[in-house]
């Protein structure tokens, strides 16, 4: 009996709409890496973020107006983030 793997690749959805090198998902990882990660608000907003994310781009993959919703939505955070980190 052979065995089988499967393997998840749970991809960001900010990666999904902007790329994995943009400048706007790289500042998103900052972000995740040195603000949320640093508090125990910030790390439930991860775990959450991580059970989410999977979802959320299978939704965008079928849906461009949904994809456009998110990605208006990571826009606005990324304003409060710049606002944030200058």
């Amino acid at each position: 009996m052979s065995g089988s793997t499967t393997t998840t690749t749970v991809v960001c959805p900010s990666e999904e709409i902007y790329g994995e090198h943009s400048e706007k998902a790289e500042l998103l990882r900052y972000f995740h890496d040195n603000v949320l990660s640093q508090t125990p608000e910030g790390q439930e907003l991860i775990r959450l973020y991580y059970k989410w994310s999977a979802m959320i781009v299978t939704a965008m993959e079928g849906n461009e107006e949904f994809k456009k919703e998110v990605e208006e939505m990571i826009n606005e955070i990324l304003l409060l983030i710049e606002g944030e980190v200058e």
